[in-house]
């Protein structure tokens, strides 16, 4: 099955042109930010009517601030999921007010680290955790500390923008290099990222596959980072056994990112991508259009189009 047949099949399309998000719990008929933009992304090389209609559907959802909720009828502050907008509307060719707007949401969402009160309780009074404060991303809602999946998100999506010439700032560049050292600096302690911190309490943190890979996905240039030859490694080993289709494909898009890095990652990319089409072709546990999108995203990346990677 194609990228288009896949990402066409388990529909869950509204009447609004967006995608609902297909997880237990959730509002059947809600429009879902995240799963609409990685639609759109998955379906970036498919111009046509249902493209543009789901650009539309996520450009009505923005927020006065530019920014992007987590889906319809959400608080109007804005979320992580605003990087997602910006990268489903760079690949969709919306270069608009909208996007220019979202760029700018992004460069002025801090975690809350970046503010000095939080920096020095960190440092002084709040030791449960084992992080540098004065190293801060972007987190899941305003008001919150730094998390990596929304930071390595971030991150992608200034690199892009920066890539392609649209903002070329000293600010894209300071977010960038400061996002990058906070995902480097809480790496867990075997390698590989958890949702936060790496430790706390004392106590190390395991590894998550989805965001390790996601992690990895942003530093894609940086395979001499101590940290990301570490993480790597810890990916590839714990990628083969993996029975998730969504944490699979994740896995797929970063080994693909760093196929070039080593035999090892290149072997490990063709076992991980013939298993995820089994798994797809099986239709097991790929049926919630987030993960379709995802899985659809991974085997374009297999064949040498990762819209996640981007590179110097």
């Amino acid at each position: 099955m194609g990228t288009e047949g896949l990402i066409r099949a388990p529909r869950k399309r509204l009447e609004q042109d967006g995608w609902a998000s297909g997880a237990v719990n959730t509002d059947p008929h809600q429009i879902h930010v995240e799963s609409t933009c990685i639609s759109i992304l998955a379906l970036r090389g498919q111009r046509g009517l249902e493209l543009d209609q789901a650009v539309r559907a996520l450009l009505s959802l923005q927020n006065p601030d530019g920014s992007w909720p987590a889906f319809a009828g959400d608080e109007p502050e804005g979320c992580w999921a605003t990087a997602l907008a910006t990268m489903a509307l760079l690949s969709a060719g919306c270069e608009s007010a909208a996007l220019a707007s979202g760029i700018r949401w992004l460069l002025d969402a801090k975690g809350r680290e970046a503010n000095w009160f939080w920096r020095w309780k960190f440092q002084t009074v709040d030791k449960s955790v084992q992080f540098d404060p004065a190293k801060y991303g972007w987190s899941w809602v305003g008001g919150t500390t730094s998390w990596v999946i929304p930071t390595a998100f971030s991150v992608i999506a200034l690199r892009q923008i920066r890539k392609r010439g649209i903002d070329r700032s000293a600010a894209v560049i300071e977010r960038i290099e400061m996002g990058v050292s906070m995902l480097l600096d809480r790496m867990c302690p075997g390698g590989g990222w958890n949702a936060g911190n790496g430790r706390a309490f004392g106590v190390p943190y395991s590894a998550h596959i989805d965001a390790t890979a996601i992690a990895l996905l942003a530093l894609a240039g940086h395979e001499k980072e101590p940290g990301v030859q570490t993480s790597l490694a810890w990916l590839v080993n714990r990628l083969p056994g993996c029975p998730s289709p969504y944490s699979l494909a994740w896995g797929t898009l970063a080994l693909a990112a760093y196929r070039d890095v080593s035999r090892e990652v290149a072997k490990t990319l063709g076992r991980t991508t013939k298993k995820l089409a089994a798994l797809i072709e099986g239709a097991t546990g790929a049926d919630e259009p987030c993960t379709v999108a995802v899985c659809a995203l991974a085997l374009d990346a297999a064949e040498g189009d990762n819209v996640f990677e981007v590179r110097a």
